[in-house]
């Protein structure tokens, strides 16, 4: 994330808005957005939760103005911000590329209303903002600050997550990227060099998503692992070797190790904690994307909520080798099969898929799944037996870090799937996946952003 104040638009609403900012009506069209706000390491997001489209009859004419609406409807307004503790945003279009900017009866405006929506309620942000073709522009009013900023970000989620202001670059280098993506051109490697990615878990398929990570020059790589090497982990990925095991070197520290071999001027940030212990956490938060590499089925629900939080795309993996007879300690492997599911904040998540559900959880707290084989032997001694799966791994590491790609730099059409591996067959089959208008993590946890106690 970029310091500073950064906008942050979920996919479905950012298409609403797009459209409604842009509809040929009498006055200039007007949307206003409902917002929270969290607090990072880094600065502060100030997160669209719900769009609210003004009635033609809340407009009255007003020579000088593009849009005037009446006093009572900004006191509506306000009444239904209050009733759901949000701050009130102020959208409106200007067409053109060229860079966009309030105009002086936009900006006096804004000026006026802003104190007056902060003083009903100061807890949350407020904001007139301008939005152009490619560009975005405006003034904020932060919670509990009297000095307004006009620096800001704006990001939305579409096919690709795109941030205004955009890398500086030539014509020629805008023109290259829209068209030719992958090419190592300048905007391309400036929008990997910019960007910061989480990965959650370092074990056989997080070490090896964080190496193909450093390879494509991505800024910064945080590691969030508070393991050390076991001896079980050399048979699950090529990232680690003997003498780790020897020394019992933390995780994140053999993975720093090795991308340091691999690309110099990536960073590396070691979080050596637990989801969802405060460290991990402010370090998610202030990550533009978040990839979950973790074993159990609680720990990618807490992955899911704080992505959902913050809107932070989250790009989840897991393999499983499961036994024909699970009450057979001996018993043939019947399948070895992996996901790959990456969540657009806007789009389905875990949960609208059915991947995460209450029953789930609720079996797994009884015990852990066996996804991995064990002997009778091994579990008499307190120890799971090792299974060879490096290049199971590195499958659905390369499908990950393939979509991280595709939400960066925006390389081939988006969809809603959940890519299935069989490693048996040697396969990866995409399933299509919808939003769940009912999902209560959608509804509820979606922009939600740092919780405000009372």
């Amino acid at each position: 994330m970029r310091p500073g104040v950064q906008l942050r638009i979920p996919s479905h609403l950012w298409k609403r808005l797009w459209d409604e900012v842009r509809r040929s009506v009498e006055h200039e069209p007007v949307v206003f957005g409902l917002a929270s706000h969290g607090q990072t390491p880094n600065g502060t997001l100030v997160l669209v939760q719900d769009l609210v489209i003004p009635p033609a009859t809340a407009f009255v004419r007003a020579a000088g103005h593009g849009a005037k609406w009446t006093g009572a409807y900004n006191i509506a307004l306000l009444n239904q911000a209050l009733e759901r503790g949000l701050g009130i945003l102020i959208f409106h279009h200007h067409p053109g590329r060229a860079g966009v900017r309030l105009s002086e009866d936009d900006d006096t405006s804004a000026r006026q209303l802003l104190p007056a929506f902060q003083m009903v309620a100061p807890r949350r942000p407020h904001g007139s903002i301008v939005l152009g073709d490619s560009s975005a522009a405006g003034i904020v009013l932060l919670p509990n600050e009297s000095k307004i900023t006009s620096d800001f970000s704006l990001r939305f989620f579409s096919d690709r997550v795109t941030t205004f202001p955009l890398p500086d670059g030539k014509p020629e280098d805008l023109l290259l990227h829209r068209r030719q993506p992958l090419v190592a051109g300048k905007l391309s490697r400036s929008l990997l060099r910019e960007a910061s990615v989480a990965v959650v878990g370092l074990s056989g398929g997080g070490s090896q998503v964080a190496t193909q990570l450093g390879a494509l020059g991505v800024g910064e790589i945080v590691g969030i692992d508070a393991q050390r090497i076991a001896g079980d982990n050399l048979v699950a990925t090529d990232g680690f070797g003997w003498a780790d095991v020897l020394l019992r070197r933390r995780k994140t520290a053999a993975v720093r190790s090795k991308l340091r071999w691999i690309n110099r001027n990536v960073r590396f940030t070691p979080v050596n904690a637990l989801v969802p212990e405060k460290a991990a956490i402010e370090a998610l938060k202030r990550s533009d994307v978040i990839i979950g590499c973790v074993n159990n089925l609680n720990a990618r629900a807490d992955l899911q909520e704080i992505a959902w939080r913050y809107c932070i795309p989250y790009v989840d993996i897991g393999l499983g080798l499961y036994p024909l007879d699970p009450d057979d300690d001996l018993s043939e492997i019947a399948t070895i099969s992996g996901n790959v599911f990456t969540a657009v904040p806007g789009g389905p998540c875990l949960w609208c898929t059915g991947f995460v559900t209450d029953k789930k959880l609720e079996a797994e707290a009884d015990g852990a799944n066996r996804s991995y084989l064990r002997t009778t032997l091994s579990r008499r001694k307190g120890q799971q037996t090792a299974a060879f799966v490096t290049t199971f791994n590195g499958v659905l590491a390369g499908l990950a870090v393939s979509d991280v790609l595709q939400l960066l730099l925006g390389y081939a059409p988006a969809l809603s799937v959940r890519n299935q591996y069989d490693a048996l067959s040697g396969t990866v089959s995409e399933v299509l996946v919808e939003k769940n208008p009912s999902c209560r993590k959608c509804s509820f946890v979606l922009a939600a952003g740092d919780p405000l106690w009372t």
